[in-house]
């Protein structure tokens, strides 16, 4: 069995109504009341940025991407899901310079490459990114996603995958020895399976103060249910927030995205079908049931 957890996400690119909510390793926006922690997405034109942010939060159809415009202009992204987030969707051709704010107010900067795109000049963005970054800030958080993984077949996806690898460290190693030391981690992605949400979820799980606590929830709840595995997803974006001690199985974890896309597709169908009239408290009939955090037992 796997457990979920239904946490209602949101995405806004408009400012959201002032809530103060306690500091979670974030940074307050000035159109914003609430702490919100900053992420950077960054990558050359038609890399999978956009396509990124619209799937996981947006419910976009992994198809439709195609005909997403180019990102012309920085776009701040806000989402509510277990910590309040705010990703800003940057162009190909923003420098640290233009940004407009020190790198020091992000916590996390994800790099998109496509994984067919072995030039120079994806890597050389890169490391541009990653020496000014750790010089500013040498505790924030670098992700590599490489992307696009299905454009390519088994084999060649995993060598491109390796030569990425292989020439960001490399090119760093050139710069100064002190870059071997510092934690870089690369992910291989697509929007046309769960890869995308479970590297997200890695990547979300770095910002959850609280993660240590929600571990050891889940591993309460397995040993007293004799589940094998459980998972903490946000359902509407399909991001697991937490899981128990033991290894993260793929098949398991998509079978619970599925099941999760699944019910985000036929929930909206059900509505409460109790009778206004009968008594004043009750929802109306055009009211969804109210819910704010469901637990549901999946079959592994």
């Amino acid at each position: 069995m796997a457990a979920a957890a239904n946490y209602s996400a949101t995405c806004s690119s408009t400012p959201l109504a002032s809530t103060q909510r306690p500091r979670l390793n974030g940074h307050t926006s000035s159109s914003d009341a609430v702490s919100r922690t900053k992420i950077l997405l960054l990558g050359l034109r038609r890399a999978g940025k956009t396509s990124i942010q619209q799937v996981l939060f947006n419910n976009l159809p992994p198809k439709q991407t195609f005909y997403l415009e180019t990102t012309m202009r920085i776009l701040k992204h806000q989402i509510d899901t277990v910590i309040p987030l705010e990703i800003w969707d940057c162009p190909a051709n923003v420098t640290v310079e233009s940004l407009g704010v020190p790198l020091s107010q992000f916590s996390t900067i994800i790099f998109v490459i496509d994984i067919r795109d072995l030039c120079n000049q994806p890597i050389s963005k890169l490391v541009e990114w990653i020496v000014a970054s750790y010089q500013e800030n040498p505790d924030i958080m670098l992700e590599v996603f490489v992307h696009k993984a299905e454009k390519l077949q088994e084999d060649d996806k995993i060598e491109n995958f390796r030569q990425i690898h292989e020439r960001v460290s490399d090119r760093l190693l050139d710069i100064s020895p002190e870059y071997e030391q510092m934690q870089l981690n690369f992910h291989l992605t697509s929007v046309y399976d769960h890869s995308l949400h479970e590297a997200f979820s890695r990547v979300l799980h770095k910002l959850i103060e609280s993660l240590p606590f929600l571990e050891e929830l889940l591993n309460v709840f397995c040993a007293n249910s004799q589940s094998p595995k459980a998972f903490l997803f946000d359902t509407r974006s399909r991001l697991y927030i937490a899981t128990d001690a033991s290894p993260v199985d793929s098949a398991t974890h998509n079978l619970c995205c599925d099941y999760l896309l699944m019910l985000n597709s036929f929930g909206p169908l059900y509505t409460c079908v109790l009778s206004s009239f009968s008594s004043p408290n009750l929802p109306s009939l055009s009211q969804p049931i109210p819910s704010t955090f469901n637990l549901r037992a999946m079959c592994s």
